[in-house]
Formats: structure tokens, sequence, C-alpha cells
């Protein structure tokens, strides 16, 4: 039923015939009824075209609706609906872009508290997609303890804390932009911050995200204390909890930089396995890396943070590569520090023999003298047979060493070139952000 809107609009070849209460309209037009309405408007027509002919039928409607939209131009109802608030918005659109209103520095910190707020209620709503996101890591934590073997390095327990801090964060970031770009466009038109607007998805996504990984390390390292899973560390493992929280805030970076650079949440989901694969091939947990992929390698967050939880973990490495100095392989690795001590076992045998020899050769020499003298010679005092020390085998139990450690790194240039990484992606998210407006 018309007559339960508040204003109704009445269109005639596009053009504006009445904009107002629906009695108002049915005076203006001189209508006892809505259907009469129509015929109102359409009456001046067929009598125009009674007149000039079917021929020129638009034409006339052209006319008609001309005269309908000048006659309302006239009416009380066009100045109170119409003329009124328009110039009211107009006035208001002046003075905002006279005054080029900015937010400040306590206006953008507000505005970041209020988009925070707002957006935790809405992640807050969707219950089992928050639940699904917590119940990822303490079920990770638990495959990391079936696959680690009791006697295998460490690497991959500390892979798995790297590569998941970036996991976390990438895949819960890399939809928030691009999902609710519509409203983002809409209030960017009004006064929303683009900094504040990216500071509320990080202290968000960013709290989320420190859940998931005090949730993963947790576990993993009740493991270690116990002696279930050997996963060593300083202080507790610590620094190693720290690094996994900046790595986190690396993905959690690169996740809104590539939803602020896709179209749909769909590409964005499809990126991320391009992300996450290339930081499983060049991080180094298949071997130490050379050539092109060291070169590769460092353009992966999981390269870094990798490097950095083996490197607070104190362990030695099996090969050469980064081997602690004052270790207990000398700087050498187990593979190197067990190759020169069978090195020396050998030297060492060779020497035996070779003194063994010559004492030998010697007392014979001196029995063929006695005997060629006369005298009776009794084979006495010979020397023994050297005995040739076993060799160093490579122990079964490596669960005290790591593969290896980028021999150019060390864990405070590691950490700083993570929070590049991670101020670099959150520069060029603003960015394609600021030239979205412009486009």
């Amino acid at each position: 039923n018309v007559r339960l809107f508040d204003k109704i609009v009445v269109l005639m070849r596009g053009k504006l015939v009445f904009y107002g209460k629906p009695e108002e309209a049915l005076q203006h037009l001189g209508a006892s009824s809505f259907k009469d309405l129509y015929d109102k408007l359409e009456e001046p027509v067929e009598e125009k075209i009674r007149q000039y002919g079917e021929a020129d039928r638009f034409a006339i409607t052209e006319e008609v609706a001309e005269e309908w939209k000048n006659k309302f131009l006239n009416t009380p109802q066009y100045k109170r609906n119409v003329f009124e608030p328009l110039r009211e918005v107009q006035k208001s659109d002046s003075s905002k872009s006279k005054k080029g209103h900015r937010l400040g520095i306590f206006g953008s910190v507000r505005q970041g508290i209020t988009l925070s707020r707002r957006y935790s209620r809405v992640l807050s709503k969707d219950k089992m997609n928050l639940f699904i996101l917590f119940i990822q890591a303490p079920i990770i934590a638990v495959l990391v303890f079936f696959v680690m073997g009791a006697n295998q390095p460490r690497d991959f327990a500390y892979f798995a804390l790297s590569l998941c801090s970036i996991w976390f964060g990438t895949s819960v970031g890399a939809r928030e932009i691009v999902r609710e770009r519509p409203v983002y466009g809409r209030e960017r038109m009004v006064n929303l911050g683009i900094i504040p607007y990216l500071g509320s998805k990080l202290f968000v996504l960013g709290t989320i995200v420190a859940i998931q990984c005090v949730i993963l390390f947790l576990p993993l390292k009740f493991f270690d204390l116990t002696g279930l899973m050997p996963m060593p560390g300083m202080y507790l493992g610590i620094p190693q909890f720290f690094a996994m929280l900046v790595t986190a805030a690396v993905g959690v970076a690169l996740g809104l930089f590539v939803s602020a650079l896709v179209k749909t949440s769909e590409m964005a989901t499809s990126l991320i396995p391009l992300i996450l694969i290339p930081q499983i091939i060049f991080s180094g947990l298949i071997g130490v890396p050379g050539g092109i992929n060291k070169v590769v390698g460092l353009a992966m967050p999981a390269t870094w943070s990798f490097d950095t939880m083996k490197r607070f973990s104190t362990l030695d490495t099996l090969e050469e590569e980064g081997s602690l100095e004052n270790g207990k392989t000398n700087g050498l690795g187990l593979y190197k520090f067990i190759e020169s001590e069978n090195d020396q076992i050998i030297e060492d045998a060779k020497k035996d023999i070779k003194d063994y020899e010559k004492d030998l050769e010697t007392k014979l020499q001196n029995a063929e003298k006695r005997a060629n003298q006369g005298e009776k010679v009794e084979f006495t005092g010979m020397p023994e047979r050297p005995q040739v020390a076993a060799a160093e085998k490579i122990p079964e139990d490596l669960s005290n060493y790591i593969n290896f450690r980028h021999p150019w790194m060390n864990e405070y240039l590691n950490l700083l070139v993570l929070m590049l990484m991670f101020s670099g992606l959150l520069l060029l998210t603003l960015i394609i952000l600021r030239l979205q407006d412009i486009g």
C-alpha cells in the first residue's frame, strides 16, 4: 500500500514529477487514487497524440514530462522536500572542504579504538570461526609431537614454530580488507582514516594470532620440560616465543598486504598457498641452501625466523655451517668433527705402526748380529703389536643437535630483519589503500 510510505518519488521519463507525502502527490496531480494518478500523468500525452499523431509519441511524452517537472518546481513541496535539503547539504560540503578537516593524533587514536571495538564485536559473533582458529594450534602441537622422533635433530620442531606463526598471521589477515571494501569505501568518504583503520586490524588480528602462538608454544614446551619431546631453548624458551610473536606480526602484515592488493576474497584465499609453499622450500628445512636458493631464501620471513629459533636453542650443529666455536664439536659440526677424530685415529695408528715396525726391525737386526757372532739368541722383549683405536661413529641419538645455522645470520640481525619486513609490508599496504582512494 503506497499510502504507508512516509514519502514517495514520482518519475516520468526519468524526470522528477513529484517528491513528498503520498496524499500530497494525489492532491498535486488531482487524482483520487494512485491508479488514477498514472492516468492523470498520461492524460496530456494522449490528448497531444490525438492532435499530432502516433509518430510523435516519444517527443510528446518528453515534452509532457518536462511540463510536469516544471509544474512541481513551483510547489511548496519542492521547496520543502528538495530545494532546502539540497542547500543544507551543499553548505555542509562547502564547510567541510574549506576546513580540510584532519583527524590529528588524538582523533586517530580515538577512531582506532572505536574501530577496534567494532571489529572485535564483529569477529566475536562468529564463534565457530574463532573456535576453529584457536583449536588449530594445540592440534598442530600434538601432530608435531607425534612426528618428531626421539633421536632426530630438533630442526622440525623449530621450523613448525616459525611456519605456523607466519601461517596464522597470513591466513587470518588475507581477507579482512577485501571482504569489507564496500563499507571501507563508504566510510572513507565520511572521515575514516587509513592509519586508524589499518591499526585496528593489526591490533585485533594481532591479539588473535598472539593467542594462537601461546596455545601452540605452551604444549610443545610442556613436552620439552617433561622430557617427552626435547625442544631446548634458553631462558625456558622465552626468546623463542618472542621470535614467534614477531614472525606472526609479519604474517599479519603480509596477509593485510595481500588483502589490500586483490579484488576478491577468493583471490586472497588462492594466494595463501603460493605464499606459504616457498617458505617451506627456501627456509632451509631440507638442507643447507646454496646458489639461488640462498638468495631467494633471504626474502622469506620463515628463513630468518627459523634461524632465530635454532640460535636460541643453544644446540650445536650436524653440518659445519653455523656450528658453535665453543661447542662440543669445536666449530666443525658433528659430521666433520667425527671425520676429523677418525682422521686423527688413523694418523695415530699409522704412527704407532711405523714406530712398531722400526722398533721391531732394530731388534731383529741386533738379534742377527748376535747370531752371527755365535751367541745364543732369545727372542724376548719384543715390542707389542700396536692396538688401533676403534673409529668414532655418528651417535644414534641426534636430539641434541640441529642441522645447521646460516653463517651470515645472528639472532639480533634476524629479529631486526623481521621487524623491517613488518614495517615495509605495512607501508606498502598504506600506499595501496591510498592509491585506491586516488583511483
